[in-house]
């Protein structure tokens, strides 16, 4: 038996050399000077392969060929490190093993780590150990030993132990979570825990997935800036999370809470209008890393858990293809969420505590006990903390702009490379349509200079000037804004094409309209940072007429940080703590997804009481959204009337409930729930069909013609008022329109219509409409709305039409 294991064991490691027969014969000889892998008290460390990879150190240096490369008989592995002394490739032929099959030591080319090993394929588990400063190279050391060990975290920040497997940044798929139960990834009092056999492997591999021949036109009609229906300014935004989608189960959806799933939905995507799905981030991350998934560890891997077939050596990069194929069949495009601002090492896995002193800390009630010495170590921070994270002075804690810490420098070399490798994998190999980048703002600090935001010199131009992501029109969204710092505006077109530029969240916009429909006392000209109602409504020139368009401007009311809009209209304040969406603050209210700082405290939300009047207000927001010059974005379930349960801060781990995803099975036989549907998806095909009037691709005179009106149809010249008529006048362009906003709180308003024209009405959001009278009254069928009609609009016989409090109308010249 000895004699076998040995054999084995030689056969690894001459696998692409030497047959099992050859190998036995070569073992029996040496059996009194061999002792079997498996048996010694710690893996033998090999030498790497004599033969060289096929390209040169000078490419290894340049960080050309980062992760594990496939090429020739093998495999070459390349990590960056500044900081390390020492760093080993493990290999492991069964990744549950305590101990790898194979240990080789890594030779540094500058700052990148590299070793070409032969015979090695795809389906190879493996992983890295790295030794620096804090921790020295022993070569008595044993993983769960702390031979060498000076420091957790030394005076320059580094924080190495080579206790922890790390695994490859640049992996494309990883074998699965880590495994807490058999070693602790943390620092500190666990410093010494081997977590060999607890940690996740990387794993080479290569997609077996074969497009759709639909998909290589659609590619190549990407690369054409004008293709109808796609143009920069056709977006129609969708934004939702992949198991909230279809969490709760719907006809036709065999695979619920998974990237198969969201294919399978691709129809009612389509149905509904929309022209891009923007997916919650999709990255790999801790299974206990919060519901959404802003807490990234694998970049290039497609999570597991999002997947309904989860082998990792091409299941799940598979079937998140087939997803994207699916949507792009369906002309959806797919948009990612993506943040590289900071990381998931170290994060939401202690509890805080609770203290009387609230005036040390006016933020919270609850302090974070964690120590210096205390961090997980998962793969950036064991290759090169201070390489990859923005450290405070001493060293020892981290920056956080970000508000969860662990925050990244972007503007550095390892970090600034990675960002642009991954969109690029994205694009090219995913066929990825788009990106929106959270807290986009970090990815402009100045590196080690936090409090300086200068983007020209950042990685945010290299972004926008990338002629990869050019190539094929990728859309560049940023959330403009981090802790404590808002940058709208600021955002750079490309140096290389003025026609590219960065999109951007509209956070004024969300603001500006919640007040004027949710209050009574906001005027046409209230302001928000030099931006009123007027400008919202066509562009905010204001803040993006400098160097970009009106469709830059991503508008919203609602997103998935804050209220639903139904809770926008239902709750006066949030309701973060324990309930239906956060049950673990019930039971456990120290955990630290129970900061009862959770969630923004000024919402511009109103409870409306009347279940009518919250529908009206609804179709008001949606009538805002989708009128405004811009491009605008729909939270996912806001068409039927999502909620929350008050709850603005929906993020925790234990809010992965049938609570917080969409509940098809109340809203499809729900007639109110029904009609708001179908209000909302004849608005957005309203849209498409006037783009003209509402999707402008320039600020330019004349590229959207319409006059500012009173109600008694004069120019308008009172703006302290909350009514006003919009009319588009150029029926070369388009019908001619006449949008008329009454937001007075008490009293209707008659507005004198354009002369010469036959006006019919498209959509009037007033109640009445939507009460069981009328519906009755009207012969409306069940579930089909009363306050909108395209195909048999109501002729108007009067030159005027009274308006109804807190009110929108939409009226068409008739041909």
């Amino acid at each position: 038996m000895k004699m076998l294991c040995c054999a084995l064991s030689m056969a690894r490691r001459f696998r692409s050399r030497a047959s099992l027969r050859q190998c036995a014969l070569l073992v029996v000889p040496l059996l009194t000077l061999w002792a079997c892998e498996e048996s010694k008290d710690y893996v033998e460390l090999y030498k790497a392969e004599e033969k060289a990879p096929s390209f040169s150190e000078s490419d290894i240096e340049a960080m050309k060929f980062m992760g594990a490369t496939l090429v020739d008989q093998g495999a070459n592995f390349a990590v960056y490190s500044e900081n390390a002394t020492r760093i080993e490739l493990l290999l492991f032929d069964d990744p549950e093993k305590e101990r790898p099959s194979r240990r080789y030591e890594m030779y540094r080319f500058g700052d990148v780590w590299n070793v070409y090993v032969e015979g090695v394929g795809e389906g190879q588990h493996y992983g890295f150990a790295a030794w620096g400063p804090n921790w020295e190279y022993k070569e008595d050391w044993r993983c769960g030993r702390l031979d060498g060990f000076v420091a957790d975290v030394d005076a320059d920040g580094n924080r190495f132990n080579p206790n922890k497997l790390l695994t490859d940044p640049y992996s494309i798929a990883v074998h699965r979570d880590h495994d807490w139960m058999k070693g602790s990834l943390a620092s500190g009092p666990a410093r010494a825990e081997c977590t060999y056999a607890a940690s996740s492997k990387s794993v080479i591999t290569r997609s077996r997935y074969t497009w759709s021949e639909h998909e290589e036109g659609y590619r190549e009609k990407r690369q054409d800036a004008d293709w109808e229906g796609h143009r920069a300014n056709e977006l129609i935004v969708y934004e939702v999370h992949v198991k909230a989608l279809t969490g709760d189960g719907r006809e036709g959806v065999l695979h619920p809470r998974t990237f198969r799933g969201v294919g399978e939905m691709a129809g009612y995507l389509k149905d509904l209008g929309i022209t891009a799905v923007e997916l919650m981030p999709v990255m790999e991350k801790p299974l206990d890393g919060t519901y959404w998934g802003y807490n990234t560890l694998n970049f290039f891997v497609p999570e597991i858990s999002l997947a309904s077939k989860t082998d990792p050596l091409y299941e799940v990069i598979d079937e998140f293809k087939w997803m994207v194929d699916e949507l792009h069949q369906n002309e959806i495009q797919v948009i990612l969420d993506v943040v590289y601002n900071h990381t998931a090492e170290g994060g939401f896995w202690r509890d805080k505590a609770a203290r009387d002193d609230v005036m040390l800390d006016s933020r919270s009630s609850l302090i974070n006990v964690e120590a210096k010495e205390v961090t997980s170590i998962y793969n950036f921070r064991g290759f090169d903390n201070a390489a990859y994270y923005e450290l405070e002075q001493d060293k020892a804690f981290f920056v956080n702009q970000t508000g969860v810490g662990n925050q990244t420098r972007c503007n550095h070399r390892p970090m600034r490379k990675l960002i642009i490798d991954n969109l690029r994998y994205w694009v090219e190999e995913m066929h990825v349509d788009g990106f929106r980048f959270d807290l986009a703002t970090v990815l402009g600090l100045e590196d080690q200079n936090v409090g300086n935001f200068n983007p020209p010199n950042s990685v945010l131009q290299d972004i926008i000037d990338d002629p990869v992501l050019q190539k094929y029109n990728t859309r560049i969204i940023a959330e403009p804004w981090h802790l404590g710092h808002y940058h709208p505006g600021q955002f750079p077109a490309s140096t290389t094409d003025p026609e590219v530029a960065w999109y951007e969240w509209n956070g004024k916009f969300r603001d500006l309209w919640r007040s004027f429909i949710n209050y009574d006392e906001p005027k046409l000209n209230s302001q928000d940072g030099g931006v009123d109602l007027g400008g919202l409504l066509t562009g905010s020139q204001n803040l993006y007429g400098w160097n970009r368009q009106p469709y830059h401007s991503v508008n919203f009311i609602t997103a998935h940080d804050g209220f639903t809009l139904y809770d926008l209209v239902s709750y006066n304040q949030k309701n973060n703590l324990c309930g239906p969406l956060n049950p673990i603050c019930c039971s456990q209210p120290t955990n630290p997804f129970c900061d009862p700082t959770s969630g923004d405290d000024h919402n511009r939300s109103r409870d409306w009481g009347d279940e009518l009047v919250k529908r009206q207000m609804i179709r008001n927001f949606f009538v805002a959204l989708l009128i405004s010059h811009g491009t605008p974005m729909l939270l996912g379930g806001d068409e039927w009337m999502r909620t929350q349960l008050g709850n603005n801060n929906a993020y925790s781990t234990s809010a992965d409930n049938p609570n917080n995803w969409f509940e098809w099975g109340k809203w499809l036989p729900n007639a109110e729930k029904r009609r708001m549907h179908d209000f909302v998806r004849k608005l957005i095909a309203f849209r498409k069909a006037h783009a003209y009037a509402f999707a402008p691709s320039s600020y330019e005179e004349g590229a959207s013609r319409f006059a500012w009106k009173d109600p008694g149809n004069n120019d308008m010249s009172n703006w302290d008022s909350r009514a006003i008529m919009l009319h588009y006048y150029d029926a070369s362009a388009g019908p001619e329109l006449a949008i008329l906003i009454n937001m007075d709180p008490g009293a209707e308003i008659t507005f004198t219509l354009p002369e010469g024209r036959n006006w019919a009405r498209i959509l009037d959001t007033q109640l009445y409409f939507d009460s069981q009278e009328s519906l009755d009254e009207l012969g409306v069928p069940e579930g089909v709305s009363g306050n909108i009609s395209l195909d048999e609009p109501l002729s108007i016989p009067d030159a005027s039409y009274g308006v109804k409090s807190r009110t929108m109308v939409i009226l068409e010249a008739l041909p």
